[in-house]
């Protein structure tokens, strides 16, 4: 009885490596349509910019597809961050990332400590970040959320501020930040701002695909 057990657990475990190293496969087949070549990922710094930023946004195109197909488990987030070695995965999709995330800040008057912070946390999401380049609300609930992370982070890091009373304090206004109903109403009031940006970079992209694509003749 033990016997067939400890097969039945083999025989499942093996199943299983198969079914990971196939889905690894996949995963790293579509990958390379995109970006070539090894060489591609180790040199990416230094391509063009333009080219830079087809590999990036094809990048969150195929992570985007590959999410909605349920095929892209933790696993799989890590075998692919790993496949990206030096030039991190958040360091490539930041080329097409950024750009959005300045138009936003600008908007808002914000910049400096709260772009470092809000590039930080929608980077180490890239899944979360390629649904959220598809739709301006889960956009603006993503900005909203690292905001409210930014104000967190900047309470923490206040210096020079002892003592009970400012622990007290600070401690109390940690825990009205991080009520999510605050995140909710910067959402709300967020939401003009972000849309409006996000359709204006929806709007030009599509105009420079337009301009690229091949004219047919007649």
């Amino acid at each position: 009885m033990i016997k067939k057990k400890i097969k039945k657990v083999i025989k499942e475990t093996k199943e299983q490596k198969e079914k990971i190293l196939i889905e690894e496969n996949l995963v790293k087949t579509r990958i390379f349509t995109i970006i070539e070549s090894k060489e591609v990922i180790d040199n990416f710094k230094f391509l063009p910019e333009g080219k830079k930023m087809k590999i990036a946004k094809n990048l969150i195109e195929e992570i985007r597809f590959l999410d909605e197909n349920n095929i892209l488990n933790e696993q799989l987030m890590d075998f692919l961050g790993k496949m990206f070695g030096g030039n991190s995965l958040s360091g490539i999709l930041q080329t097409a990332v950024e750009p959005l995330v300045n138009s936003i800040l600008g908007g808002l008057g914000l910049s400096g400590f709260f772009k470092n912070a809000l590039m930080s946390f929608i980077l180490k999401d890239p899944r979360r970040l390629a649904k959220a380049l598809k739709s301006c609300n889960e956009l603006t609930a993503l900005v909203s959320e690292a905001l409210v992370e930014a104000l967190v982070m900047m309470v923490q890091e206040q210096k020079g501020l002892q003592g009970t009373g400012y622990t007290i304090l600070r401690n109390i206004l940690l825990g009205a930040i991080q009520d999510t109903k605050v995140v909710i109403e910067l959402q709300d009031k967020l939401e003009d701002t972000v849309c409006g940006v996000y359709n204006n970079f929806n709007k030009k992209a599509s105009n420079v695909y337009e301009k690229l694509k091949p004219k047919v003749r007649a």
